[in-house]
């Protein structure tokens, strides 16, 4: 029964550890997972509370048993989103490659779970997710009398960023660089951007799976020459991009950002790094 508020191998590891059934972490090195429905808050409003709970709780489940299958820890759900880590409570030698497959799962399985909800009459839902890999204190915190398994910490931040800003660059998964250097090889990721999101200083590059291994090529190429500041190979290659696929938004971004530098050139010691203010 308690498996049923929390993961299985939480539950498992506190069988097997009933000395540690009490408030404390340890610094672990996992990667992390945050999932956020886009547009959820506006079209709840317009179900009734019956049909949200019908709704979140058949997206819940279809993602939860995708994130078990591939044996991550589902840490909690915070009103449409989920939290969730692998490389503990149980090790992970390779939890990095595991989450970036997941996550690939868990879109191809939400195509299916839309369609059948438009027909149940329910809003189409698209899910965000972001993922990075570092270092997090993970263990029991909260108070003396409550408190839940979890993990803190400047990474676990990063990984909750990496969501919100696939928003900016219409993607659906975005997958920071300390994560790919771990499945390199294994995973055809297309990149992305640079940037530096809300509340850290260190830029990060991130990446998106991608299955267009032109697309990828093409990507790769024009921001290595937009962070060369060859504004005219760069736009050449976006426009190219482009014709691959009409409606890319990075490429968009990017001959947008080439326009402005064309005008404002930026400082000497600019290295790429786009700075999100709101992420």
């Amino acid at each position: 029964a308690f498996s049923l508020y929390v993961t299985p191998q939480v539950v498992n590891y506190m069988i097997a550890h009933p000395e540690r059934v009490n408030l404390g972490g340890e610094r672990r090195e996992i990667t992390l997972m945050f999932t956020d429905l886009a547009g959820f808050t506006t079209f709840s409003e317009a179900l009734s509370p019956e049909r949200v709970t019908y709704l979140l709780n058949r997206h819940f489940t279809v993602m939860t048993d995708i994130i078990l299958e591939h044996e991550g820890t589902v840490v909690q759900f915070i009103g449409d989103a989920i939290m969730a880590f692998w490389g503990a409570p149980l090790d992970d030698d390779d939890h990095a490659y595991h989450s970036v497959v997941t996550a690939i799962g868990m879109q191809k399985a939400m195509t299916a779970l839309r369609t059948d909800l438009e027909k149940e009459g329910l809003p189409p839902i698209c899910m965000r997710i972001g993922i990075h890999s570092g270092s997090a204190v993970v263990g029991n915190l909260g108070s003396a009398k409550r408190f839940g398994y979890t993990a803190v910490g400047d990474d676990v931040n990063l990984a909750a960023r990496l969501e919100g800003i696939n928003k900016l660059y219409g993607t659906d998964i975005m997958v920071s660089e300390d994560t790919v250097r771990r499945v390199a090889g294994r995973i055809a990721l297309r990149l992305i951007d640079r940037v530096v999101v809300k509340g850290r200083n260190q830029a990060v590059d991130v990446f998106s799976p991608c299955e267009n291994p032109e697309v990828i090529a093409l990507s790769g190429q024009a921001i290595r020459m937009f962070r060369n500041r060859e504004w005219d190979a760069a736009d050449s290659c976006l426009r190219e991009l482009l014709v691959i696929v009409p409606e890319d938004n990075i490429a968009k971004i990017y001959l947008e950002r080439i326009a402005a530098f064309r005008v404002a050139p930026p400082p000497a010691n600019w290295d790429g790094a786009m700075e999100l203010e709101k992420w």
